[in-house]
């Protein structure tokens, strides 16, 4: 949120005071050194010690008085409201008023009988030109209080010398050249330390909304690892709970099917076989969904003989086929690769049930052909095919296509399942499908050796 204008005005002051009353301690410091140096040249020159006393001791009381003044605002400063900041700034303004009064006046009050008066004068103006770059630097961040304080320094020095005639008019208007170019610079000046201190208050307000940003998403990272842990709980839970009653019901429904049965309930119970079936096999691509999201799939390589692999999936999909009346072509070199046996046989059943599902008439295919260092499997089918448009979509959880290619309603995971085992095992899987043709699949593996 930014500040108003007020608020604006009131950071801006703040930082003045505080930068004002941070620098007095170097300056009282300076100006008592500053005064113990002079007093010795001044006295040389044959200024009486009642003169110098009369210059010294207001300068010395009045810096002292600063310096307490200071130390007492900037223990406080970050606790005023903005009334008592106001009250702080003007109390500091009022100080330097009178410090540079005090300054200025030197040139009237040290006087010697006996020197000649344009060598003390050209020292009380040296004096006067050194104040005023120390004034310059330590009022940089408030110009109101130097144009304030100006005047009274070199105001009275110019006059002094222009009073003077001859050289004393060129010295004179030499200094109030010298103090408008002042002005101008800690004019800039001024604007600049405003600038920076908007731009230090708008980079640390980025800095607590970023903070801010990273707690809110600590706490949703933390609900979301909550939540996570919970889908793994119920998974854990489900997996016994739901899959285990399936399975007993599987098992009694296949006794019952297998005992003398009339004709009507044997159809009943062959369609009650089929809905479990499916209920078991959405179920397992609901959890298998779950666990690659959670990252409970381990890769287990090992070494995979393709022979083997190939009776499994022909005692699964074989069956699949003959219900149907489609031709079933398996072709499967022997050989030696290697990878996650468990998932490859995941893929390649997702992808030929689904071949089965969707074809009507023709044949499925599954080929596994070696190529030099590699083998390559091809899933194909006769089916519909799917429109090019679709190509995209079909691999993204709960979407289903039609036997027209649009998309309908159903469960959808198979072929997102297919495509996170295609990441986990990197196989580069690829797809080319004609509408009205069918559907390929192809992906690699490496020869491994025997031995």
């Amino acid at each position: 949120m930014l500040p108003s204008d007020k608020q604006t005005e009131l950071i801006v002051l703040r930082e003045s005071v505080r930068a004002r009353t941070s620098v007095t301690p170097v300056s009282v410091l300076v100006t008592f050194v500053s005064i113990f140096m002079y007093i010795p040249f001044m006295l040389g020159l044959g200024v009486t010690q009642g003169r110098v006393i009369l210059w010294a001791a207001p300068l010395t009381l009045l810096m002292l008085g600063r310096g307490f003044l200071s130390r007492w605002i900037n223990k406080r400063l970050d606790e005023y409201s903005g009334q008592e900041l106001t009250r702080a700034d003007w109390m500091l303004r009022i100080s330097s008023i009178l410090n540079q009064m005090t300054v200025g006046m030197g040139i009237w009050i040290v006087q010697s009988p006996s020197a000649s008066s344009l060598v003390l004068s050209l020292f009380m103006t040296l004096i006067v030109a050194i104040w005023s770059i120390g004034l310059l630097s330590n009022l940089f961040s408030d110009f109101r209080s130097f144009i304030m304080s100006m005047p009274f320094l070199i105001g009275e020095t110019s006059i002094f010398w222009l009073l003077q005639g001859d050289i004393g008019v060129s010295i004179g208007l030499s200094l109030l050249f010298a103090a408008l170019l002042m002005v101008f610079l800690v004019r800039r000046g001024t604007e600049i330390f405003r600038d920076s201190v908007l731009m230090r208050f708008e980079k640390d307000r980025l800095l607590e909304e970023v903070e801010v940003a990273r707690q809110n998403i600590l706490q949703a990272l933390q609900k979301a690892q909550a939540a996570n842990e919970s889908k793994a709980y119920f998974m854990a839970a489900a997996s016994h709970d739901i899959k285990q009653p399936l399975h007993a019901l599987a098992i009694l429904t296949d006794t019952m099917l297998m005992s003398d049965l009339p004709e009507s309930t044997l159809g009943l119970l062959q369609k009650q076989r089929e809905s479990v079936g499916f209920m078991s096999a959405h179920f397992d691509a609901l959890m298998d969904i779950g666990r690659f999201e959670l990252g409970h799939f381990e890769l287990r390589p090992a070494r995979v003989r393709l022979g083997e692999l190939s009776v499994r999936i022909d005692a699964e999909i074989a069956p699949l086929c003959a219900h149907k009346t489609l031709r079933w072509n398996l072709d499967m070199d022997d050989v030696l690769v290697s990878t996650d046996a468990e998932l490859l046989l995941r893929l390649l059943r997702n992808l030929l049930s689904n071949a089965v599902q969707y074809t009507e008439s023709g044949e499925v295919c599954c080929h596994a052909k070696s190529q030099g260092d590699s083998v390559e499997f091809l899933i194909s089918d006769t089916g519909p095919g799917i429109a090019a448009e679709h190509h995209e979509v079909i691999f993204e959880q709960f979407v289903r296509l039609g036997s027209d290619g649009a998309g309908s309603t159903g469960v959808g995971l198979g072929l997102s399942i297919v495509e996170k085992i295609n990441q986990s095992l990197d196989l580069g899987l690829k797809m080319s499908s004609v509408p009205g043709k069918g559907t390929q699949f192809r992906f690699r593996l490496s020869i491994v050796s025997g031995e």
